[in-house]
This record gives structure tokens, C-alpha cells and sequence, in this order.
């Protein structure tokens, strides 16, 4: 099977001295092929790697099978943050027009397992929060995340959408 495009995800479990309870972060490194990543220095990346909270992600379906799924941001948010592929989640491109909450994300799975859990997500992109994952729609479950930081692509002044960032990444 020909993989055209790898979103290497980091599941974690960190578990630290000073906290008495297991946190859980899903960190998802869009167009950034895990090879790349692990030929790098990331030191915290690294770091979460070496207590066994590394692995990477599959995208992409079956191709040609019931679960081929197209590689794009979107739909790889949405396979991860619900464990399904396309044909169930709903989202076939970064249009996102009707995701199906039939399929709970984790988000909304921690928070009916536990009301007191504390759950957030960092992104650039608003669209992660309020349609990928449904924040506040009634038909996401009218959960609510309890920090969210997300919205860069609508500050064109601090980041011009013409702006092109070229990164040169050392191999070891």
C-alpha cells in the first residue's frame, strides 16, 4: 500500500512527580513525516518518546478498501480524535460541511466518563474546536473544553496568509 502522506501522531501519557494524576496529551505534527521527526533533535519530544509515549499514526485507509480515507489535515484530525475513518466520522476534506457526532471524539468521551476532567486543545486553527470537535453544538453532546487557544489563521496582520516559512531541519 502506497502512504502519501504520514501524520505522525505522539500519544502520550505523561506522568510527572509533582502531579498525583495521569495527564494525556495528543500532539499531532501536520505534513511532517515521523522519519523526519525522528531523525531531529526535539528534546521534549524526545523526552515524552523515552517513557514509552510515542507511536506513530496510520492515515489513510485501506486503499481502495470500505476505510480509504483521503490524507488531508482535517479528515487526519478527525480519524484520530475519533478513532474511525471517513466513511464514519463524515469528514472528507478541510470543508468540513457535516461531521457525524455519532462518533464521539475523545474529548467528549472524557468528560461523560468524568465531569471534573479537565480537557483542552491548542491550535491554529479554530475550525478543530468548533466543528471538528463540536464545541457547544447540540448535536456534539453540548460539551464544553475547559481551555482552548486556537484562531492564528484569522490574524493576517501577525501572520500574513502569503507568508511562506521555511524551515531547515539538520538530519542526523
Amino acid at each position: 500500500m502506497k502512504i502519501r502522506f504520514l501524520l505522525p501522531i505522539l500519544l502520550t501519557c505523561v506522568f510527572a512527580n509533582t502531579y498525583s494524576q495521569r495527564k494525556a496529551v495528543i500532539i499531532i505534527l501536520d505534513g511532517i513525516p515521523a522519519d523526519v521527526v525522528e531523525k531531529v533533535n526535539t528534546p521534549v519530544l524526545d523526552e515524552i518518546a523515552l517513557h514509552g509515549g510515542y507511536t506513530r499514526s496510520y492515515q489513510g485507509g485501506e486503499k481502495g478498501g470500505y476505510s480509504q480515507s483521503p490524507t488531508i489535515s482535517a479528515v487526519g484530525y478527525a480519524n484520530v480524535i475519533t478513532g474511525t475513518w471517513t466513511n464514519k466520522h463524515n469528514v472528507w476534506d478541510n470543508n468540513i460541511k457535516q461531521p457525524n457526532y455519532n462518533y464521539w471524539n475523545v474529548f467528549r468521551i472524557a468528560k461523560s466518563v468524568n465531569s471534573k476532567i479537565e480537557t483542552a486543545i491548542y491550535s491554529s486553527w479554530t475550525d478543530n474546536r468548533t466543528i471538528l470537535v463540536g464545541e457547544g453544538l447540540s448535536s456534539a453532546g453540548n460539551f464544553k473544553l475547559d481551555y482552548t487557544y486556537d484562531g492564528l489563521e484569522l490574524d493576517t496582520l501577525k501572520i500574513p496568509h502569503s507568508l511562506a516559512i521555511v524551515l531547515s531541519l539538520p538530519m542526523r
